[in-house]
């Protein structure tokens, strides 16, 4: 019988713990924000407008280049596009890295001519594809000679 008491005696101390334990709470917040992806550039990162072969006497009448910049956006998409040229003679010729040759860019949605120092254009509301492609013109500055010429120039995007 006691063996029953003692038994009875510690489970019901086991039992009555419990009752008096501390416990402590804490509240869990889930929080972040959501923003829609970015444009994605469908046409190539490396882009070149090859005049090939050319009579330098011909520069003032060359067809213009196809630059192409295509990508696509989710809906209300904006963004900021910009092009630095790596030498401009002003802010719409840049040297094509032969004396007295240039050239210029163009949007080729309007054909105006393209701010070669890193000047924005804002594009806004901007949906499924997206065409910012650009044309390149040749332009003689003065007295032309026969030679290979190259440039290079940045185009910059940023997702706002």
């Amino acid at each position: 019988m006691n063996k029953h008491l003692i038994a009875l005696s510690l489970l019901g101390m086991v039992m009555c713990g419990n009752a008096y334990a501390d416990s402590d709470s804490s509240t869990l917040t889930v929080k972040g924000t959501l923003i829609r992806p970015p444009c994605t550039l469908t046409s190539n990162k490396v882009l070149t407008a090859d005049f090939g072969t050319l009579r330098y006497d011909q520069v003032s009448t060359a067809a213009q280049i196809d630059v192409p910049v295509i990508m696509t956006c989710p809906p209300n998409s904006v963004l900021n596009i910009s092009v630095t040229a790596s030498s401009a003679l002003s802010d719409t010729v840049a040297s094509a890295g032969r004396t007295n040759l240039g050239y210029s860019l163009f949007w080729k949605s309007d054909s105006t001519v393209i701010n070669i120092k890193g000047t924005k254009r804002n594009v806004t509301n901007l949906n499924g594809a997206v065409d910012l492609s650009m044309k390149a013109k040749l332009i003689a500055q003065g007295a032309l000679s026969e030679g290979t010429f190259t440039a290079s120039a940045v185009i910059n995007i940023d997702y706002l």
